[in-house]
């Protein structure tokens, strides 16, 4: 974040213009952020969205890796899918990950990502996994 913001005040001392977005779509490890996804709802409705990343309700954790209970975390830009998501309304959330080298694995989201935050380069909205069936990545 701090080089992306060094880099801008860079570029307006120096008077030149930028012809790119502000916020990059890789982060510094060279992982994809501001993913582009299809979202079934438990009630069944379906929504296209862009996560921004993951957190708990007080705020986001991460752009790029979501915590789980098996591993040191899971890059989300290496996601196909997550489904069978529990409905649990506190704590873990339980799900199957399907990763797109097609390998898939049932494990358990921490309380602490469990909040998808979704929206645009403005704007971020948050979304409870309990209240997701399915997500399809792009």
């Amino acid at each position: 974040m701090f080089a992306r913001v060094g880099l801008l005040a860079a570029v307006v001392v120096l008077g030149g213009t930028i012809s790119a977005p502000l916020t990059a779509s890789f982060d510094l490890d060279g992982h994809e952020s501001s993913l582009r996804a299809r979202v079934t709802m438990s009630d069944g409705t379906i929504r296209r969205i862009t996560l921004q990343g993951v957190g708990c309700a007080q705020g986001m954790c991460s752009r790029v890796r979501m915590r789980d209970s098996k591993t040191d975390g899971v890059w989300l830009d290496r996601l196909a899918s997550v489904r069978d998501i529990s409905q649990i309304a506190t704590g873990p959330v339980h799900a199957v990950f399907t990763f797109k080298d097609g390998s898939s694995r049932e494990t358990s989201i921490t309380a602490l990502n469990r909040v998808l935050y979704i929206g645009g380069r403005f704007w971020t909205h948050q979304l409870d996994l309990a209240r997701v069936k399915q997500i399809e990545f792009e």
